[in-house]
């Protein structure tokens, strides 16, 4: 008994000893992790690039980006020997444009601007710094809804003042919503001048429902279109500032010599296209079109769409439109064209498509085929069914529309038009025998941003249809601040009509939305809203497509035309349905939709920046 008590006690104490080192180690590898964590800094979350390959599990990334705003002048200083020396043509900040020197606005002093390319979800800090002196501006995000900052939408006295001379504003917030978009000046003469740029908002392979149409998604492959003016565009100017021509990515072939866009590809490959019409002074509708190939479309304003192949498309001013280019011709450079008919001029821009060199190009030499495609056109635009041509209506979204916007309890009726001006009116240059309006309004932006301000924005200036100051009595046309009130959670359905007198397209924009375009009809003579509501009283009006309808944030509407949109309004805030032909702030066709109440949306930040009018003290002069 003794002899086997002796050794338990020995196997107790051999134990004990061999749990002491262990330990040891143990708190020795704590106390060198801690000492490790404690001397190394911490990790740097915020990106001055957000380019990369996108990952379903990838966290989202803080992208910290500078804009600087300054006017700059296109061939400056920089451009040295260009074009004699095409080498310099590509020099850093060398705008080349249409080969003339003349002013412009730029952003990090590049026309278009830098291109941005993030991931679904990243958190954007972008610093717009205003360097023009006398001279205010904002930013606008196209595409983004702005649902967690309804206050970082860019829109001047509705949702943040404009940005001064040499102050900088901080636009935060998340890209919510993947595809091809725009930044840009909310000022359409801004944009005109050359302030806009491409925002590409990647999602996973995964996530991306055409991944399997496309082999690469090159970041080199976003083509901007812009019209071109020969001098700075004035929102007070004359309108016969004609433009002379298409910039393509800010380069366009010109009498000076100055070098084309060039679009590298190789062959037997499947390449995605980004196209964006970014600004314009006229803003008509523009066909681009690649020699010899076809382009399979696969999303309009940032929202994938069944496929359509077509040899031409045709969009407006703030559209976007994805396409797939099967490189399958023979090595060689293509002419990449783009053409304008609009109030009787016609303008052009060129780039190149060129196939490089490559081992692929031999072996698949003998499948080439050299002959050109049968025509048929894509447009953006609605319109009747015809041979060779596929339009919106023709148009199916990828994802049905959601069952609940199949009925609609909010609906509202907007006429634009205009009215003849009498002559002893004062108004703008380009307007002065018309005025614009929407339903009898006249579009004026109050004092103060009506959002983040409304205490100082006087009652009395805010108007609509039930609505009218005491001002306005009896007047065939009222000025003020058209707000129509949306109740938040609504299901709306917005009818929009051109019934302006001439053959001017309208385009239109939502702020904070995407919408649905169920119906379309073109009229075969002016009617009048009233007309409109009867033929909807009868259900006449229009044969509405409640299935897979176009999903897009961007609409055309031409002379006689009527066009339902519809969409759920969860997103409360304050919101413009921007007409994108406005030179400058408004010409009377924009309206802003209150979604919900003042209880429902995010508040600004504190210390977000204020403006207004002011009147001084009383006080006598001594």
């Amino acid at each position: 008994m003794s002899g086997s008590g002796k050794s338990v006690v020995k196997f107790e104490m051999s134990s004990s000893s061999a749990i002491m080192p262990r330990l040891l180690i143990v708190l020795g590898m704590v106390a060198a992790v801690v000492t490790i964590l404690y001397f190394t800094p911490m990790p740097d979350h915020t990106f001055k690039s957000c380019d990369r390959p996108c990952h379903a599990l990838d966290w989202p990334m803080i992208c910290r980006i500078q804009l600087t705003i300054e006017m700059y002048q296109t061939m400056s200083g920089v451009c040295k020997d260009c074009p004699k020396n095409t080498t310099d043509c590509n020099n850093q900040f060398c705008a080349t444009a249409d080969g003339q020197a003349r002013g412009i606005i730029t952003a990090n002093r590049q026309i278009p601007g830098p291109p941005i390319h993030v991931c679904h979800n990243d958190i954007m800090v972008i610093d717009v710094i205003n360097k023009i002196p006398g001279h205010s501006l904002e930013m606008h995000w196209r595409g983004q809804p702005q649902n967690e900052a309804p206050f970082m939408d860019g829109v001047p006295m509705i949702t943040q003042c404009p940005i001064n001379s040499y102050t900088n504003f901080q636009y935060r917030f998340r890209a919510s919503s993947p595809g091809t978009h725009l930044y840009h000046a909310f000022a359409d003469s801004d944009r005109a001048d050359g302030l806009a740029g491409a925002l590409i908002v990647r999602q996973s392979d995964k996530l991306e429902p055409h991944r399997k149409l496309y082999d690469e998604d090159l970041k080199e492959h976003v083509v901007m279109l812009s019209e071109w003016s020969g001098d700075l565009v004035s929102e007070f100017s004359a309108n016969n500032d004609v433009p002379k021509s298409i910039l393509i990515n800010g380069k366009t072939v010109s009498e000076a010599g100055t070098g084309m866009s060039i679009f590298n590809v190789k062959m037997g490959r499947r390449y995605r296209f980004r196209l964006a019409y970014a600004s314009g002074n006229f803003g008509c509708p523009m066909v681009l079109s690649i020699q010899d190939h076809l382009l399979k479309v696969i999303a309009l304003d940032g929202k994938s769409i069944k496929p359509h192949e077509a040899s031409s498309i045709k969009l407006n001013k703030g559209e976007r439109l994805d396409f797939v280019l099967k490189t399958d011709q023979n090595v060689g450079k293509y002419l990449v064209k783009v053409v304008s008919h609009c109030r009787g001029h016609k303008i052009e821009g060129s780039a190149v498509l060129n196939y490089e060199v490559s081992p692929e190009a031999t072996r698949l030499k003998e499948r080439t085929r050299s002959s050109r495609p049968s025509p048929r056109n894509f447009d953006t635009a609605y319109c009747s069914r015809e041979i060779g041509k596929v339009c919106t209506t023709d148009v199916a979204a990828l994802d049905k529309m959601p069952e609940a916007l199949r009925e609609v309890n909010r609906r509202i009726y907007l006429n634009f038009d205009y009215v003849r001006a009498d002559e002893r009116d004062d108004t703008f240059v380009e307007w002065k025998n018309r005025k614009y309006r929407v339903n009898n309004i006249s579009f004026t932006f109050p004092p103060s941003p009506i959002f983040t301000q409304p205490e100082d924005v006087p009652f009395s200036s805010i108007c609509n249809e039930l609505k009218t100051p005491r001002n306005c009595e009896r007047m065939e046309t009222c000025e003020c601040v058209h707000v129509e009130h949306i109740p938040l959670g609504a299901k709306v359905e917005i009818i929009l009509l051109n019934s302006g007198e001439d053959d001017q397209e309208f385009i239109f924009h939502l702020h904070g939305y995407h919408f649905y375009i169920v119906g379309y009809r073109n009229f075969d003579f002016p009617i009048n809203i009233e007309e409109m509501k009867a033929l909807e009283a009868r259900d006449e009006l229009f044969k509405r497509n409640l299935l897979s309808p176009v999903l897009k944030d961007t609409v055309r509407l031409p002379r006689n035309s009527s066009v339902a949109l519809r969409f759920l309004a969860d997103n409360p805030g304050f919101w413009m349905l921007r007409d994108e032909q406005s030179k400058g702030y408004t010409r009377g066709m924009d309206i802003v939709f209150q979604v919900g109440s003042y209880r429902d949306m995010v508040p600004p930040p504190s210390g977000f920046p204020s403006c207004g009018s002011f009147v001084g003290p009383d006080f006598f002069l001594i």
